[in-house]
């Protein structure tokens, strides 16, 4: 398994428009040439975008570059209610096909968007609204609304958080044709779908053919960081989740995301989100009481 690549038709539009109702979010690691802007308008799970790995929530806005590997995948129980989405996927050079001096403003935004950017703050609140207006619009009004979010986006610059680094550099200026790209494919959708597992790196450099001495510099190469990083990035990502979706003993927890000690979880844990998992848990909860208030 590997990767998989996505086709988008764009004979008839250059904006494609995808509302998702779906029991669950389900797929694969997948890529394509266009840019891509999400909105998870119910949902939770974790989220893949280039090497970067973490949990998201209703409200989620992120918008991904060109050949950027990425994933929303439910994980937990099953929910209530359908998991929504909304999705707009337009080409690299869509703003310049206008040939609007005007829309040079937004490039620094698409410049950005290379290694994908998770939308926060008021910004969010503001893409959320004019995302709202898309469902039932005409194909002229939704080009006339992705205008306003890139515009939006742009003067909320601040919101803007880099979610990726080497992985999605390198895929925008054009390494998704490289040979080392199906390779280190296969490998990314190895750790996604095999996370809890023992995840040893003479198996990750069997699935990439290369040696087990030459796959760390291969892996680094090509992802920007190196393959023990990169698993437990996703791991501690996969057990912020599973903080805030139950009351899931920490050490049970530990155990099922793949770390080999609580001590070990605990370190870990703690390097990527700057507090320990018991800290997490109750501020996630403390801020979601917080919500729950304020929406009454």
């Amino acid at each position: 398994m590997k990767v998989a690549r996505e086709p988008i038709p764009t004979a008839d539009e250059s904006l494609r428009y995808l509302h998702l109702q779906l029991p669950v979010f389900r797929g694969e690691l997948h890529r394509h040439g266009h840019f891509e802007l999400t909105w998870i308008q119910r949902g939770e799970g974790l989220r893949w975008v280039g090497d970067s790995v973490a949990p998201f929530f209703d409200g989620d806005v992120v918008l991904v570059g060109s050949e950027i590997p990425h994933l929303w995948a439910s994980r937990g129980p099953e929910p209530a209610e359908p998991c929504i989405a909304t999705v707009l996927q337009f080409p690299p050079d869509w703003t310049r096909r206008f040939g609007l001096p005007e829309l040079k403003s937004v490039a620094p935004v698409m410049t950005r968007a290379a290694a994908g950017l998770e939308v926060l703050g008021e910004t969010r609140t503001a893409v959320q609204r004019l995302l709202e207006g898309v469902a039932g619009a005409s194909a002229l009004r939704r080009v006339a609304v992705l205008l306003e979010v890139l515009d939006r986006l742009q003067t909320g610059a601040e919101d803007l958080r880099p979610l990726s680094g080497t992985l999605s550099a390198a895929s925008a200026e054009g390494a998704g044709t490289s040979a080392g790209l199906p390779r280190i494919d296969r490998v990314l959708s190895w750790v996604e779908t095999n996370l809890g597992n023992d995840l040893r790196v003479e198996d990750a450099a069997a699935i990439a053919h290369v040696t087990p001495a030459a796959f760390g510099r291969f892996f680094k190469r090509e992802v920007g960081k190196n393959f023990t990083a990169y698993v437990n990035d996703a791991r501690c990502g996969w057990a912020a989740l599973r903080l805030v979706q139950g009351t899931e003993p920490i050490a049970q927890i530990a155990q099922t995301c793949g770390f080999p000690t609580l001590s070990n979880f605990s370190e870990q844990f703690r390097r990527r989100y700057g507090m320990a998992p018991r800290e997490f848990r109750v501020g996630r909860e403390e801020e979601k009481r917080g919500a729950d208030k304020a929406s009454r």
